[in-house]
Parts: structure tokens; sequence; C-alpha cells
């Protein structure tokens, strides 16, 4: 008998949209353990021994806890059809330049110019694991760098020029404007068809 594939996951968690979107994509059956977006999670601190990060997978009595490695498991047990048609260094590349260059500047933009669209105690609950303040009206001083930045995503963009920030539909069937490559679908997206999608484009304003 086959383990069940259970996804730990919250619907805003853009990293746990990048794993249902992989799911979707290999047409892998799952089951779905919604988790609270900010503490206390007790069921799946109980389950990871302390961690708190979303999303998690579990199969059997193995826990995957970060999604660039339960891509790796996922593509390990199921090949076929690949994440990597092209090849997995490339991919593999883009997909950390993407999570650990791009989104740091984008959610700054979002919790600076659209506080009032988190969870309630989101910003207080993110302070406090990261040992930092997060203040959205301090924070609206660097949108112009954080902009910036997001400008300087070369592969983030369609054929006709528009800039492709948000890449993927909700539930594993990919959507992305013409010309970005497959890869990109799972490294770069922050979930579009909702309204969180229209919350951050909105809010990152790069038109």
């Amino acid at each position: 008998m086959t383990d069940i594939i259970i996804l730990h996951h919250y619907d805003i968690s853009p990293y746990s949209e990048k794993v249902r979107l992989g799911l979707g994509l290999k047409g892998l059956a799952w089951a779905s353990v919604e988790i609270p977006v900010i503490m206390p999670k007790p069921d799946l601190t109980a389950l990871t021994g302390g961690y708190r990060k979303a999303p998690v997978l579990q199969i059997g009595a193995d826990l995957y806890c970060d999604s660039q490695l339960i891509m790796r498991e996922l593509e390990r047990r199921h090949p076929s059809p690949s994440f990597y048609p092209a090849g997995r260094g490339a991919a593999d590349a883009l997909a950390w330049w993407a999570e650990k260059t791009m989104f740091s500047p984008a959610a700054g933009i979002f919790f600076a110019k659209r506080p009032d669209a988190l969870p309630e105690g989101f910003l207080e609950d993110r302070a406090k694991f990261s040992g930092r303040n997060i203040d959205p009206a301090a924070m609206m001083a660097a949108v112009p760098y954080l902009l910036d930045q997001l400008r300087a995503f070369p592969l983030a963009r369609s054929d006709d020029g528009r800039r492709a920030l948000v890449l993927a539909g909700r539930g594993g069937r990919p959507r992305r404007p013409r010309g970005l490559p497959p890869h990109l679908v799972l490294a770069a997206e922050f979930r579009t068809g909702g309204s969180t999608a229209r919350r951050i484009s909105k809010a990152i304003e790069l038109g």
C-alpha cells in the first residue's frame, strides 16, 4: 500500500502554493491539513518537534520541512512527469535566486503598503519569530529601493514586457504569461486568481 501524501499548509503561503502546484503538476493525490497562519500551532509543532514553518510534507513516518526539499523528494518518488524537463541545474539555481532574492523585497513592499490586508496578529507573530521590529510606516521609506530590487529581476517578465510576479493558479494547474519557462512557475509564483494575488500585485505596482 502506498503511503498517503499529507500536506500541512495554509492558503496564503507562497511556499505552500509552490508545493500544491508541484503535486498538481505530477497529478498526485494528497490529503490537506490546514494549519494556523500564526502561532500557536500545537498540532504542527508536536509533529515536527518544534518546527513552525509551512509547508510540511508528511509521507508515512517521514516529514519534509522545506519547500525545496519537498520538491526534490516528490521528484525522487515520482519522476514522471518531471519538474526538470530541460535539466535541474538551471532550475534549482533559478528557484534559489527567485526565492531568496525576490521574495523578501516583495514581502517588504506588501507589509509596508497593505498591512491591513494581512491576517490579524500576522506582523506581530513574524516580528517575534524574526527577532526584529516590523513597522509598516517605517518600511514605507524603503519601498523605492525594494521596487528597484524587483525590477532588476530579469526573468520574471513575459514576452510583451509586463512583469510577471503572479504566475500560477490555485490547486495545481499552472498559468503563466507566454515566454516564461515552467521552472519559474514553481520558483516565482505568488498565487493568482484570488484576492491575495490581487492585493499583492496592486501593492507592488509593477504594472
